[in-house]
Parts: structure tokens; sequence; C-alpha cells
């Protein structure tokens, strides 16, 4: 990158060079007098093309990334103070380019990974390696690597990254993190820049880093930080109660932690739509992946035994609903447990909605913890998942808000319990009809295929021998 104005920015010709696409500076975020500003990354700030201004951040964060992606900005710098990167996104087109040999071409070739245009063919390979480097800087990829023999056998990062300008609490000089002119570059051979690092200034909590990434929230309070998957409490600025389910940032570089936390949260993006799913607000990467949601009133567990039973049911029946929506788009509802049941509504009558949607037993499965609990179904023992694995949480759920107890209290080995069927009968020690023990225990009969077909036909079932 250069500070050049021009909109087609090249690095010098190279012998073997072909065509290149212009050359695009990174886009930054930053808020000016009170608005949010997306416009380019440069070291003089009035030299900087502004694109837009927004109210709101995460409506300038989707500004600011549409364009990033449309126009092949390489990157996005989200600054949170005017000294103090909070965050920066990649293009996927620029977060590699490779030096490696062509059989066709019996050449190096310098490509990135994940776009059809050769920038540079050589015969020599230090040369092309040389070419590279420049490319890298001129083009801001993020990476750059030698392949040889199908491995990586170098790899340099961007100078953003070598400075680790996402890291939070670390203060920066707006003049360092700019392509430096040729005579500030290294002699040192490997073709980067000799720049200080930055000064750190002591480094922040990740609830001040989620204040950071989520402006929306106004106040912010850890409820448990002690699992996979973080809890936290905030007030929203429409001002419902949000609830933010993080990555523990401790495993955030964890690949298939990451995966598996988006998965679930896709699940939930699918049926998001409906009342009776809880309002998924926002969606985001840092400190690690996280999810911010209506909380409602509370959860179905904190209000159990003020519940009437026609109010019970009602619960029951929302949660069916929403778990028989997301099957019929092929995502299972793996996490009913009377806290990931939210009431969002206790003013006619009360309302529930599901949240949570499997994300901490997403995260579990990636680190092979498939540890019980007395909503857990069978199969999920062993890591599988049913198409009625939803009905037997439901009824163990049910069998909670009924009997006024957990499934298998009183148990000492909850996952042999729950494999072994050694349920106590519902209506033991209960008001509840003997009739109904038949329902429940059929929700949750430990072979899937015994179990009621679907939430719904379940949810009805219950009403009708209760009602």
């Amino acid at each position: 990158m250069t500070d050049n104005d021009s909109g087609s920015m090249r690095p010098p010709a190279q012998s073997g060079s072909s065509a290149r696409p212009p050359c695009k500076p990174p886009l930054e975020l930053i808020e000016l007098d009170g608005e949010w500003v997306v416009r380019e990354y440069h070291r003089n700030r009035n030299d900087a093309s502004v694109f837009s201004t927004h109210n709101r951040r995460i409506d300038a964060m989707r500004a600011a990334k549409e364009r990033m992606d449309a126009n092949r900005h390489p990157c996005l710098l989200r600054w949170d103070a005017s000294d103090i990167v909070g965050d920066i996104y990649w293009n996927e087109l620029f977060e590699c380019l490779q030096v490696k040999r062509s059989p066709m071409l019996d050449a190096w070739v310098v490509v990135p990974e994940r776009d059809a245009v050769v920038f540079h063919v050589d015969d020599d390979l230090e040369t092309a390696c040389d070419t590279a480097k420049a490319i890298q800087r001129a083009f801001d990829f993020k990476r750059l690597d030698l392949q040889a023999g199908g491995e990586t056998k170098q790899s340099t990062d961007h100078r953003f990254i070598r400075h680790d300008i996402a890291e939070s609490g670390v203060r920066y000089r707006r003049d360092r993190l700019s392509e430096p002119s040729d005579e500030s570059v290294s002699d040192d051979g490997d073709g980067t820049e000799d720049e200080p690092p930055p000064a750190e200034i002591g480094s922040m909590t990740t609830t001040s880093t989620l204040m950071a990434a989520i402006p929306d929230l106004t106040e912010l309070d850890a409820i448990d930080t002690s699992g996979y998957v973080h809890r936290y409490r905030g007030a929203w600025t429409d001002g419902e109660v949000a609830h933010i389910a993080l990555l523990d940032p401790d495993r955030g570089a964890e690949g298939r932690a990451v995966k598996q936390f988006m998965a679930a949260v896709k699940n939930w993006q699918t049926v998001a739509g409906l009342q009776s799913v809880s309002t998924i607000y926002e969606v985001g990467v840092s400190p690690s992946a996280w999810i911010a949601y209506r909380a409602g009133n509370g959860s179905v567990e904190q209000y159990c035994s003020s519940l009437s039973l026609d109010a019970r049911l009602q619960v029951v029946d929302d949660v069916a609903v929403a778990a028989a929506a997301a099957a019929r788009n092929d995502a299972y509802a793996t996490a009913i447990r009377p806290d990931s049941v939210r009431i969002r509504s206790r003013d006619d009558r009360v309302r529930a909605a599901l949240a949570g949607w499997g994300i901490e037993r997403a995260v579990a499965s990636a680190f092979d913890d498939t540890s019980a609990t007395p909503y857990t179904a069978p199969e999920q023992l062993s890591g599988t998942i049913e198409r009625t694995t939803p009905v037997y949480q439901l009824g163990a759920v049910a069998y909670r808000l009924l009997c006024e107890r957990k499934p298998f209290s009183g148990e000492r080995d909850l996952a042999s319990a729950i494999q072994n069927a050694a349920l106590r009968t519902p209506s033991s020690g209960t008001a509840l009809p003997a009739r109904v023990d038949t329902v429940l225990q059929r929700a949750m009969d430990p072979d899937p295929g015994q179990r009621y077909d679907s939430p719904t036909t379940f949810s009805t079932r219950l009403s009708e021998v209760l009602s």
C-alpha cells in the first residue's frame, strides 16, 4: 500500500510480472464527533476518502464489511480510540499470497491462494520471493507463504499482524502502521520494515473488550466464566436485557471450537424470526466468537415454582414449536434445558422462547467432552444426535416443570442413569395423574425410535392428558 490518491496504485514492475489489478488501501472505521466514519486508511488522515457515516457502530461495521468485500479492499481496521485498534478484519481474497512451483509453466509463480491472478512468473526462486514480498506490502496480503514439495516452508505475516495490531489495550502511532518509504526498509535481507514495536499500555479485560466490540450494550456483567462458553448479561439500547455467549477466549484460536460454535449459531439463525425463539441481536468474532441475544424476563428454571399448570404447558408448547421449526430446516435443538428456555412475556399469559441452541455442547464436543446433564439424551453421551433428540430433551424439561424436580435427581452416576432409563415415575410424590407417566416416559425413552415423532406431537399429547 502507498499513500498516493491514485485508484490504481502498483508496485514497480518486475521482469515476468503480469498486469495486476489496482491496489486498494485498507479501510478503517473510527468515531469522529459522535459519528462512525468508514473511510480509507492513510498515514495522513486528510488524504483519506470518506465513504459513509453512521450513527451506530453496528451499521457502520456492516457497511464497511460490505464495501471491503465488494470493492476488494484488503482489510478493515476498527479503531476503539484514536490510537487503539480494537480489531482487524481481512477480505478473504487477501488472506494469503503464495510463492509456489507451477508444473504447467515449469517456473515459480506468485499467486493469491483464493484468486485466479498470477502476479509474477520467474525461473529463479530468490527473485520470485523478493518480488512476492514487494507484492505483499503493496497489496496488503495478510500472509505470504512459500510452498515447496506440498508444504509451507516459510510464512511471513503482514506488518499489522507482526505488531499485534489487533491485541487489546495496545497503543499505536498511525505513522508506524503505514507503508514505509523505500529508505526505511531494513536491509537485513528479509524485506521487512525496521519498525519499533508498539508500546503496551496495559491489557484490557474481556468485559471491556466485549463492550467495545458490541456498541449497542450500555453495561455488561459476567454471569459465568468457568466453562467452554462464558456468559454475560448486559443492557441493550432498546431497554431489553441481553445475554452474551462468548467462546472462552483462551480457546478462541481452536479452529474446531470456533467452527462448532458458529455452526450452532447458524442453526439458531435458521429460525430466529419465530416468536418462540430468542431474538439474536448481533454475532461477532472478537475477542472470540460470540452471540448477543434477548434474555427476556428470566429463565424457566427461575420461574418454575411460580408458574401455573396452564403456564407450564404453554412453555412446553412454545419450545416444541421452536424445536419442530428447526427440525424442518435440518437443524436440531440439542440444548433444551430450563435455563435455556427464556420467559419472554408475562403479561396476559406466560410465553417462552428458546435460546442457546446447543452452543456449549457443540463447543464441548470439539474437545471430546460429552459430560451429561439431567437433560442430556442417551445418544448424546456417545456424541450423536437423532431426529427425536429434541423430543427427549423437551420431555426432560417438562418433567422438571411438572414434577418440580430434576430428572434423575439423587442418582450418583448420572450417565448410567440416563442410559438405563432409571427415571423416577413422574406421578410419584406429586399431584399429577398417573396417565401422565406414560406420556413423559415415552418422550424420554432411551431408544430414539420409541419416542414421539416430533416435539409438537409430544406437547399435544401432554396437554390432552392434563386438560
